[in-house]
């Protein structure tokens, strides 16, 4: 008897929760790849425009001004930002403002350091 209750609890935490985790979690990801292709494209090679980057990804952005490059630290955290974000804000919504408040200072002070090689 102990079993079979065991057993529905286990399905009903799985059908529950995994599954919107699980939901979630693609969402997250999906959103991720469209806007990294996005950005990328927006970029065009080096000859397009930075300042969707700069927006989106001003972590990113301000470790390339200061390299004067793309390195590879910029590109980890540009593909882990938005992920961090989505869950952060999952697991608690009271953050949502101190994290866009956050982005938004560091986007406005990547808009405004000078460069000359992301420029535009």
């Amino acid at each position: 008897m102990n079993e079979k209750l065991l057993l529905k609890l286990l399905q009903l935490f799985i059908h529950k929760y995994v599954t919107t985790h699980l939901k979630k979690t693609i969402v997250i990801a999906l959103i991720t790849i469209l806007i990294l292709i996005f950005i990328v494209l927006s970029m065009g090679g080096g000859h397009g425009f930075f300042w969707p980057a700069k927006i989106v990804y001003p972590y990113s952005m301000i470790i390339s001004v200061l390299n004067n490059q793309i390195g590879i630290l910029a590109i980890i955290i540009a593909v882990i930002q938005i992920p961090i974000y989505g869950i952060t804000v999952t697991k608690n919504p009271k953050w949502t403002f101190l994290i866009l408040g956050i982005h938004i200072v560091f986007a406005i002070i990547c808009l405004n350091l000078p460069t000359e090689t992301f420029s535009g």
